[in-house]
């Protein structure tokens, strides 16, 4: 259910994927979302997200870069501080942060994201059914699950908190729908959280959503060391104007050595190549590339599915390049196939009109 008034968003995010999951749940309802990399917007606007890159830092310094964040968008009538489906990073501490700064009274978790297989149980969250800790993802080479419990997440100096347990997206939806005092509230979770929020707040656009027209091919940015992403990443390199970078799926060196090196590589396919698109799965991926590129600001267009935003940055020289990410894990093996053909369908409709 929509409402009338127009709320402000603000949105935490610890990774690049996650601010722009945030915001690209409202694309779905036509506003345009502004992502700022650790910096005010340039512009303001009805939502705003900030990507903090707190989950690739240590807890001082991630405390740090959220308190910022939150300060910066303390003000706005909504304010979501998204968290790992999968419960990586500093939660935490995060939290704890975020509420001090922010003055919210109530801090509303509900990690869930039942689109990808991600539910709460009795507080506690599970990926396919089995408890994330004792999934793959406690075994993440870079940023492992170490709890799969919500309570053991919450701030000591958290007094009043609503754990959301929800095993579908309607089931989320209207818990979300049903609290009251929603400004009052430090909303907490994943893209299920976003899309919850969006379903209840967003202001439905009457103009119809087009994407954008596709200049050039596509280039694939596979960081994450999740085998699923490397399954997805063969199944779209057979088609035909897309090219594939991964890093290997054994950690032999620092991740870091390994998404610089990505980067570079992806530079230098840019350089000599017409990309009209890049994806990237894994947050860190595509924020090596941006850092590359020099983009600090870039805005949400679209989701091509849902926790899959696709945005539009405007590089140096003035030309725009389109970017979608998503999280390492998410999707099924069809999914990169699916995005690239429909943006392609999208392209060839584009050139006929």
């Amino acid at each position: 259910m929509n409402t009338s008034r127009v709320f402000e968003f603000g949105i935490i995010g610890d990774d690049l994927t996650s601010a722009a999951d945030g915001a690209g749940a409202f694309a779905t309802y036509g506003q345009v979302a502004r992502i700022c990399r650790g910096r005010a917007p340039s512009r303001d606007a009805l939502i705003v997200a900030v990507d903090c890159g707190s989950r690739a830092v240590g807890e001082p310094e991630a405390v740090r870069r959220v308190s910022d964040s939150t300060l910066l968008l303390k003000s706005k009538h909504i304010l979501y501080k998204t968290v790992d489906s999968t419960l990586r990073g500093h939660v935490k501490a995060e939290l704890a942060a975020c509420l001090q700064v922010s003055g919210r009274k109530t801090l509303v978790f509900g990690p869930a994201f039942p689109a990808a297989g991600r539910t709460t149980v009795a507080g506690i969250q599970l990926v396919d059914g089995i408890p994330v800790a004792e999934s793959s993802y406690g075994s993440d080479p870079v940023h492992p699950a170490r709890h799969s419990s919500l309570a053991e997440l919450v701030p000591d100096s958290a007094t009043d908190v609503i754990i959301l347990n929800a095993s579908t997206q309607d089931e989320l939806d209207a818990k979300v729908a049903a609290l009251p005092e929603p400004q009052n509230i430090l909303w907490a979770g994943s893209p299920g959280m976003a899309m919850a929020l969006a379903s209840r707040f967003a202001l439905s656009s009457d103009v119809p959503v087009t994407l954008p027209r596709v200049k050039g091919g596509f280039l694939i940015v596979v960081g994450s060391a999740n085998k699923r992403s490397h399954c997805q990443a063969n199944a779209v390199a057979q088609h035909p104007d897309v090219t594939v970078l991964c890093a290997p799926r054994e950690r032999r060196a620092e991740p870091k050595v390994l998404l610089w090196a990505l980067a570079e590589q992806s530079i230098e396919v840019l350089r000599t190549r017409r990309i009209g698109v890049v994806i990237a799965t894994g947050g860190d991926t595509m924020e090596a590339i941006l850092d590359r590129l020099g983009v600090g600001e870039f805005e949400i267009l679209h989701e091509i599915a849902p926790g899959f935003p696709l945005g539009r940055a405007l590089l140096d020289n003035g030309s725009e390049l389109l970017i979608a990410m998503k999280a390492g894990g998410f999707g099924d093996d069809q999914v990169l196939v699916r995005a690239v053909t429909r943006l392609r369908a999208t392209s060839a409709v584009a050139h006929s009109s």
